[in-house]
């Protein structure tokens, strides 16, 4: 278990660059995410099996992805580009 960390009792198998991170990201890539959206994806909260469960259900990864954001990653920054494509509806021209 070289790859946890210990917080008291409590051992994060979530650590940065850990094997669960690493299976999330790979997953999220093989479902086709791109590689900064599955990095976002793998580090959150969010349940991959949930996203691919909705995907299976005919959502979009990126309807997936808001439906299972945590709310507080909302308080985080702007999501990747490759979520934000009605900026160019919003505009005037």
């Amino acid at each position: 278990m070289g790859d946890t960390h210990a917080i008291g009792d409590t051992v994060d198998i979530r650590a940065p660059g850990g094997p669960e991170i690493r299976w999330r990201t790979q997953r999220m890539v093989s479902l086709g995410a791109d590689a900064e959206l599955a990095a976002s994806i793998a580090s959150s909260d969010a349940d991959v099996h949930d996203i691919e469960r909705l995907l299976k259900a005919g959502c979009s990864l990126e309807l997936a992805w808001t439906i299972t954001r945590p709310i507080e990653d909302s308080a985080k920054p702007e999501p990747p580009a490759s979520l934000r494509r009605g900026d160019a509806l919003d505009s005037d021209g």
